[in-house]
């Protein structure tokens, strides 16, 4: 599913690059390109610090920093996206760095996810304790270590 969305946002990138080359020139279309990575990557370094700054809040007041983690993956993708060059991925960052496009992908991904994430079924476990078999059967008040996962 991943492969195909990668060929047409390639594709797609390729044919407004051309597109606006062909309209304002190749120099400006390149010009335009970099302008955007600067604005893009100041923008990145002011939403990534202020983010830390409230998840460090958070913990400060006792709170786990939910929300501020999963606005910082948010912040690393809209990154990841800002550094790949053309005007689609661009648009997509910087939508990704704007506080309140950002707070509705969280919220989006989470109404979406949210039973997926909190439900118990497809889950599995296994002991990874290194002992035998003989002596777990005896020591019934020992603790037992393990991974525990769940299936996607």
């Amino acid at each position: 599913m991943l492969f195909p969305i990668f060929v047409v946002v390639t594709l797609a990138e390729i044919y407004v690059l051309v597109s606006v080359g062909q309209a304002i020139g190749g120099l400006s279309t390149v010009l335009l390109v970099i302008i955007t990575a600067f604005i893009g990557s100041s923008l990145l370094r002011q939403q990534g610090w202020s983010t830390m700054a409230k998840a460090q809040q958070s913990m400060a007041e006792g709170r786990a920093p939910a929300i501020e983690m999963l606005e910082g993956v948010v912040i690393l993708v809209s990154g990841i996206l800002l550094l790949t060059p053309g005007f689609i991925t661009d648009i997509l960052g910087l939508l990704g760095l704007m506080p309140w496009s950002r707070s509705y992908f969280i919220n989006h991904f989470l109404e979406k996810n949210a039973e997926r994430v909190f439900s118990k079924k497809n889950s599995a476990f296994i002991n990874n304790s290194g002992g035998s078999s003989e002596t777990k059967k005896t020591n019934k008040d020992e603790a037992i270590e393990g991974e525990f996962w769940e299936d996607k």
